[in-house]
């Protein structure tokens, strides 16, 4: 039976007391929830915080709402809640929260904060990808209809891709979206055919998700379009499980969701401590586009431009240079270099530098390497060289990166 005292807010004082709370962690159920959850449990480790919960569902939190060893207890909630009575009886009891995407109901107050990916960013980035591949006739965006009205991210990738597509003069043939009513795969790709066909080739399609960029994958090899000759796609949130068994292999946009995670677990501890978040927004930004076959300018038919992509990708960390991928090739240096160039717009050595500065910001973003130790590593000439490759591509310096990336706005 619910108690008047169920909905007592936690008393600020025994709030204060962060080694005797509780932090509740709802893990949810998509990759992207499972690596926020995993960089609040990493950090709460470093930081010592042993009173950690982890949760497979929201729905649990509402046991703790009612129960009585929880009356007193000071506790707070991490992770992807968005069931609206809950959020209200968390409310209720003024307890703490870091909630992660933009649950509903989630007002704006004093102790909550709201972690959200910035889908504006995603969508530049994406733009500014196709973009550097300089051959794309048009570029198009799909998703799924079911988000199409209901879900705002969808629509900020969409926008922000559309006028960062348009800065770069590319042209923008329009949304797409997979099915509308009853679901088959059969009507999605007939659809997908009756939009696609028309489009100019090579075309660029940028999918809201990597689920809708495997949607599109299928209806592509469905449809006998070459991937990525006549259509490249590019998926968002770099899921292994949706990008890696597609009919080719989806390239995505990654985003910073384990650091999101480590940022979510210190506001939760600064709250218990009755301290005020300085903001009730934290915005993931994305880290790089993880590069696969679907957006490979080189085609699997071409063995010995396949095999030095191949070859760069899995050495892009070690000080590898063009005589070395000529080796591994078994051919002559002109004869490579000739058809790397034709397929992919990019000589050796330029393929070996933009698959290297990939690895650079792996480094910069995963440890604390020096940045002259980070050049030595990766084999650039000198420190110098790699700074002004790195600000010329990613538009700041090195430093500056890092920085962005561990204060997360």
């Amino acid at each position: 039976m619910k108690r008047d005292d169920d909905n007592e807010p936690q008393a600020a004082g025994a709030r204060g007391a962060a080694k005797d709370a509780w932090i509740f962690l709802v893990c949810g159920e998509n990759e992207r929830e499972r690596r926020f959850a995993e960089g609040a449990l990493r950090e709460a480790c470093e930081r010592g915080i042993r009173r950690v919960e982890v949760m497979g569902h929201e729905g649990d939190l509402g046991d703790i709402l009612v129960n009585a060893d929880f009356r007193r207890c000071p506790f707070s909630v991490v992770g992807y809640v968005h069931d609206g009575d809950i959020l209200r009886g968390l409310e209720r009891r003024a307890v703490p929260c870091v909630l992660f995407g933009k649950a509903d109901g989630a007002a704006q107050r004093r102790d909550r904060v709201v972690c959200a990916t910035d889908n504006r960013a995603i969508g530049r980035m994406a733009a500014d990808y196709f973009a550097g591949q300089r051959r794309y006739a048009a570029a198009a965006y799909v998703m799924m209809a079911a988000w199409r009205e209901r879900e705002g991210w969808a629509r900020e990738r969409r926008d922000a891709f559309e006028a960062a597509l348009r800065g770069h003069g590319i042209a923008y043939a329009g949304a797409h979206a997979l099915h509308v009513e009853t679901y088959s795969p059969i009507r999605m790709r007939d659809r997908f055919a009756s939009f696609a066909a028309p489009l100019p080739k090579p075309l660029a399609i940028f999918g809201c998700n990597d689920l809708a960029a495997r949607h599109a994958a299928l209806c592509c090899a469905e449809l006998g379009l070459r991937i990525p000759d006549d259509v490249a796609i590019l998926g968002a949130d770099d899921d292994p499980a949706l990008c890696e068994t597609a009919p080719v292999a989806i390239s995505s946009v990654a985003l910073e969701t384990v650091r999101l995670g480590r940022r979510a677990m210190a506001l939760a501890e600064q709250m218990l401590r009755g301290e005020r978040p300085e903001t009730t927004t934290v915005l993931c930004p994305p880290s790089h586009v993880a590069e696969r076959a679907s957006t490979s300018a080189a085609p699997l038919a071409d063995l010995f431009v396949g095999k030095a992509v191949d070859f760069i990708s899995a050495h892009a960390r070690e000080p590898i240079g063009v005589a070395d991928v000529v080796a591994a090739c078994g051919t002559s240096r002109r004869f490579l270099e000739k058809r790397v160039k034709s397929l992919t717009g990019r000589t050796i050595l330029e393929t070996i530098h933009e698959k290297r500065l990939g690895a650079v910001v792996e480094m910069l973003r995963d440890t604390d390497v020096a940045l002259a130790a980070i050049s030595d590593r990766l084999g650039f000439s000198t420190p110098s060289s790699l700074g002004s490759q790195f600000r010329r591509r990613f538009g700041r310096s090195m430093r500056e990166y890092r920085a962005e990336l561990r204060e997360l706005p």
